[in-house]
């Protein structure tokens, strides 16, 4: 009997050491997605992944999920406790969690990173290849006009009233039928993401997989062979009762934005670029009553985006401006994300067959950090310029009054101070909205940047390859080497330049 190519460590006796040719840290779109191009190249692979895997009838669709899938069972947040950080922590990454959003980068942000950046190498017409295959990993198709749910239907109605530019948005499932809990995973395995392509392509080719492993420190990030410790989490992952070894002469991070920077803090590698340039390009929700139901947790969670004020080209930043989306998810992700607590929360909680909510997507241009301190203990910290407030304030009316044109009653935007918006007078209430820290629900799906890709140290953390500035052999393939924010969601830019960062390195390596 052949050896398994994924293992559990929490519930075998993992080798106290492994020597491999690569040793990828984290299983989502760059790690997977690089792990077969190099599995497949004749590389010896192995892969960590600090959470467990969670396919079919495990996923649950009930919220306690959270605790499994993601980065502190959901909690993760800035440091001012502004900005919920979600991160997924499940064999598959991201893409076992997300909303199936397909939207890649565009040309003229690829154009902005090679004119500002220096990254020359970076052409739309060099990623061009690329994309298109992330494309046909994701079997990346539109959704169905039966697919479109109310909620999104409403948004569409709205936004076609007022004569603005929106798009059905591309997804990545085969076989949906519209459970809705897409944030804490498929029960019937619709999502075409890295758990179903990418690794399981992967295995075929060699690779292995360790679950319940959690990367706590590089060390010899300079010599021919690196080295990883590696601490052994139990069945839930909620302690560390272990520790091993894992030698390798090429180490690729792949952990997201935030894990990736903390682990190179707190191995004391790379410059001084690392953890700095965080993008959390934060999303403010929205919702509308109406009295039609719309059960807008029911369905695709998100098909159709107004992206009327959206800019790819903007010459300053690459990608500005804000974008709608319409959005759905469990009760208990909703109740937290309506302005009432107590027996006013409860009661509005009645009112969720009602209720359409969007979700208001606006561009950062990079005012996160991530710092470790001398406990290895990890903070993110976030600072929101005025301008992108302004950003925020222009998008809550835009929302607004594509919701009163499709019909409805209120618009409720969530705030400390809760805004309710009945008709267009009622916009300017929106100017003295000032968002200060934990005073609105933000939340991050999308960081980038927190290891920059510069041609030389002294503008970022990596080069153009994503080698990281003082190592040999270490590299970054996720989201943190991007300059600026790649797109509105990250999975398929992430894809692309995974297999542009691998397909890089072997033809560097000879």
């Amino acid at each position: 009997m052949s050896a398994p190519s994924i293992i559990d460590l929490s519930r075998t006796h993992p080798p106290r050491e492994t020597k491999v040719d690569v040793c990828i840290v984290g299983s989502g779109c760059g790690g997977a997605t690089a792990a077969w191009e190099l599995a497949r190249a004749g590389r010896e692979v192995l892969v960590l992944e600090e959470g467990g895997d969670y396919t079919g009838g495990a996923l649950t669709m009930r919220d306690a999920m959270y605790d499994q899938l993601y980065m502190e069972r959901g909690g993760r947040a800035t440091a001012d406790l502004a900005i919920t950080v979600l991160q997924g922590r499940v064999l598959g990454g991201g893409g076992v969690i997300n909303a199936s959003d397909v939207v890649p980068m565009g040309p003229g942000v690829l154009r902005h990173w090679q004119q500002r950046y220096g990254l020359t190498e970076l052409s739309p017409e060099a990623i061009a290849p690329f994309e298109k295959l992330a494309l046909e990993d994701l079997s990346a198709s539109h959704p169905t006009e039966e697919q479109i749910n109310p909620n999104n239907a409403l948004l569409r109605e709205g936004t076609k009233k007022l004569g603005l530019r929106g798009e059905v948005m591309l997804h990545n499932r085969r076989g949906c039928i519209g459970f809705g809990k897409c944030l804490v995973g498929c029960p019937i395995d619709a999502k075409k993401n890295p758990r179903f392509v990418a690794i399981p392509a992967a295995i075929a080719a060699g690779a292995r997989f360790f679950l319940r492993a959690r990367a706590a420190r590089l060390e010899h990030a300079n010599a021919e062979l690196k080295t990883l410790t590696v601490r052994v989490l139990d069945e839930k992952g909620y302690h560390e009762r272990d520790e091993i070894v894992v030698r390798a002469r090429t180490v690729i991070l792949a952990a997201n934005a935030v894990a990736s920077a903390q682990l190179l803090l707190r191995s004391g590698v790379g410059n001084a670029h690392v953890g700095r340039n965080l993008s959390l390009q934060p999303q403010l929700p929205i919702t509308a009553l109406f009295d039609r139901e719309v059960q807008l947790f029911r369905g695709i969670p998100q098909s159709w985006a107004i992206t009327e004020h959206e800019r790819l080209d903007d010459p300053e930043h690459g990608l500005w401006g804000f974008r709608i989306e319409g959005i759905g998810g469990t009760p208990g992700i909703m109740s937290s994300l309506l302005p009432k607590l107590g027996h006013e929360g409860k009661a509005m909680m009645r009112l969720l067959p009602h209720m359409a909510a969007s979700l208001l997507l606006v561009p950062d241009a990079g005012n996160g950090r991530v710092l470790v301190d001398r406990s290895g203990r990890m903070r993110i910290e976030y600072a929101m310029p005025d301008e992108q407030k302004q950003r925020y304030r222009d998008a809550i009316r835009a929302a607004a009054r594509v919701y009163l044109a499709a019909g409805a009653r209120e618009v409720l935007v969530p705030l400390a101070r809760p805004l309710s918006i009945r008709r267009e007078a009622d916009l300017s209430a929106v100017d003295g909205v000032g968002f200060e820290p934990a005073t609105a629900p933000f939340l991050s799906a999308h960081q980038q940047g927190s290891v920059r890709l510069s041609p030389s140290p002294e503008g970022g953390a990596a080069d153009p390859g994503g080698q990281v500035y003082g190592t040999r052999g270490v590299y970054v393939f996720d989201s943190s080497g991007f300059p600026t924010s790649s797109s509105s969601h990250t999975m398929t830019p992430i894809i692309t330049m995974s297999r542009w960062f691998a397909r890089r390195l072997l033809a560097h390596a000879g």
